[in-house]
């Protein structure tokens, strides 16, 4: 049996583009959250002080520049992080990541 939605139960174009929008905020403000961690991180455990936290900021957003552009870059990071540096992640699915 399918489900039926009625007309006037949907979503429409605003909404859903509302929806789109505070979705997009909570990931922003997640992944905020998680780079501050990872500074702190870097900084009580490697010494990180300003210019080095600043030019791991950079080579995060370097990468994140890379990710749009190359079709097979997840590959290569879990090639990197699984494969050589033995880390417990699970492979992405090549198919179903997000461009």
């Amino acid at each position: 049996m399918k489900a039926h939605i009625p007309a006037a139960a949907r979503l429409t174009h605003r909404q859903k583009q509302i929806v789109r929008e505070y979705d997009a905020s909570i990931t922003n403000e997640n992944f905020r959250r998680y780079m501050k961690l990872s500074l702190i991180a870097l900084r009580e455990k490697f010494g990180f002080g300003h210019d080095r936290a600043a030019n791991f900021l950079g080579a995060i957003s370097s990468a994140a520049e890379d990710a749009e552009r190359d079709e097979i870059f997840w590959k290569h990071v879990d090639d990197v992080v699984i494969d050589e540096l033995k880390l417990p992640f699970d492979r992405e699915d090549y198919e179903k990541v997000d461009r």
